[in-house]
């Protein structure tokens, strides 16, 4: 059926969904989402993903629009009337429909549970990225994954201009996660990741990366880094749901990494192994 739109129950076609204006999304970006890729029908990470999800509700003091079988069973809808062999899966909830006042509405409005399919190429294994930096103009609360991203769009535009594919965000001079991506060094034969604290997105495809590190033996350190670490690194990667792992190649004009390519291909394909395994039906 292609690309799919769900909204508080109906199901139909995306581009002809609507939803209504007073929606808390529409006026606040009241509400918090999660995505993952779809393949053979299945979402990959979907539990990690559903589990950051309510997190995020309750980080929001969202209530749920529905328990966690009932979502799964809602995204399995949806995955099924795409009928897509590649996709992304996007949901969200925001606090409900009202009109518009800086406090919460009555208890008795309820949330409202989007969810959209849209067909997607896959990203390759070992795709390399170009990417600048750029001040974290973010508020404090960026473990909350919220539809607040107005700061990661305008700067993720800024990139765009220059014909890059993202940029890093820098707060103080230290290196948080990218404008859509967790950032990571490889150093001395480590994997140096920013801790998870309210200043990054605790990334699922960042957890699945630490995770494999330690099956191989690499040690791992979560600990802020420099912007000046990042040219001095043998390897710079980033990770999201949307494009696995990746190596950067190019920061600010200039080139990185490059010292530890076994290191780095022995990730990206443990990861495409596990990615290709769990979505094998």
């Amino acid at each position: 059926m292609g690309a799919i739109g769900y909204y508080n129950g109906k199901l139909g076609d995306l581009d002809t969904m609507s939803v209504p204006m007073l929606d808390r999304a529409f006026y606040f970006g009241d509400g918090c989402y999660e995505a993952c890729l779809v393949r053979n029908g299945v979402a990959f990470g979907c539990d990690a993903h559903i589990d950051r999800f309510f997190s995020s509700l309750s980080l929001l003091e969202i209530p749920a629009p529905c328990d966690a079988d009932a979502l799964k069973a809602v995204l399995a809808e949806c995955i099924a009337a795409a009928n897509e062999p590649a996709a992304v899966l996007y949901w969200q909830c925001s606090r409900g429909t009202d009109r518009r006042k800086h406090n919460f509405p009555a208890a008795s409005v309820r949330p409202n549970l989007c969810v959209m399919v849209t067909p997607k190429k896959l990203p390759g294994a070992h795709d390399a990225v170009r990417l600048m930096t750029a001040d974290d103009i973010r508020f404090s609360m960026c473990n909350v994954k919220t539809l607040n991203l107005l700061p990661n769009v305008l700067t993720n535009q800024r990139a765009t201009a220059q014909g890059l594919d993202g940029a890093i965000f820098v707060r103080d001079g230290f290196v948080t996660e990218g404008t859509h991506s967790n950032v990571h060094i490889l150093k001395d034969g480590a994997l140096v990741t920013h801790p998870a604290d309210q200043y990054i997105l605790k990334g699922v495809t960042r957890g699945k990366l630490i995770a494999i590190c330690r099956r191989f033996g690499v040690k791992v350190s979560e600990r802020p880094f420099t912007r000046a670490e990042l040219f001095t690194a043998d390897e710079v990667l980033i990770s999201s749901s949307a494009a696995h792992i990746r190596r950067v190649t190019e920061i600010d004009g200039r080139p990185v990494g490059g010292r530890e390519g076994k290191l780095l291909e022995t990730l990206q394909t443990a990861y495409e192994e596990q990615f290709l395994k769990e979505t094998t039906v």
